[in-house]
């Protein structure tokens, strides 16, 4: 080992080595890497170890901006929702399912009360009473399925765009 120690090389011929150039190997000594051991002289270990310091040190620098760059983007997103949510363009799902099922509940209790308001005819009124179950229970479904969909980023309306409206 003390034999690579004793061994100097100029920065041509470390630039060669470390397959750099002639003013990188000076940005590195100057930036304090590969230290000078004369004038114009450098022990080759001192500048393979100083330039093996620089790779770990950018390493560390870009991880480090990687980091601080996937946090900004982070709060940069929660503050983008924040906004959305005070302009009311984002709600969440909880309220939205409470409305609707309170609009679903009194839409039924408004309706409930029609087969008794049109006929006497018990038959038929059952009969009425079914068709508005029916639509009732039909409807629920389509709700609840395009909650589903909407919280797993789908298209609530179905995938091909229909809506039975």
């Amino acid at each position: 080992m003390s034999d690579l120690k004793d061994f100097t090389v100029n920065a041509s011929q470390i630039a060669v080595l470390l397959m750099l150039s002639t003013e990188r190997i000076r940005q590195l000594v100057n930036a304090g890497y590969i230290p000078k051991i004369g004038k114009g002289k450098y022990a080759v270990i001192d500048a393979v170890q100083g330039y093996i310091r620089f790779l770990r040190d950018e390493e560390k620098q870009a991880s480090k901006s990687a980091a601080d760059s996937g946090l900004k983007a982070a709060r940069q997103r929660e503050v983008e929702l924040r906004i959305a949510r005070e302009e009311g363009r984002l709600v969440d799902m909880e309220d939205v399912e409470a409305v609707v099922s309170n609009v679903f509940a009194t839409l039924r209790a408004e309706l409930t009360g029609i087969p008794a308001a049109v006929t006497r005819d018990v038959k038929l009124r059952a009969e009425i009473e079914k068709g508005l179950n029916g639509a009732f229970a039909r409807s629920q479904g389509k709700f609840r399925e395009a909650g589903e969909a909407l919280r797993s980023g789908s298209d609530p309306l179905g995938a091909d765009g229909e809506n039975d409206s």
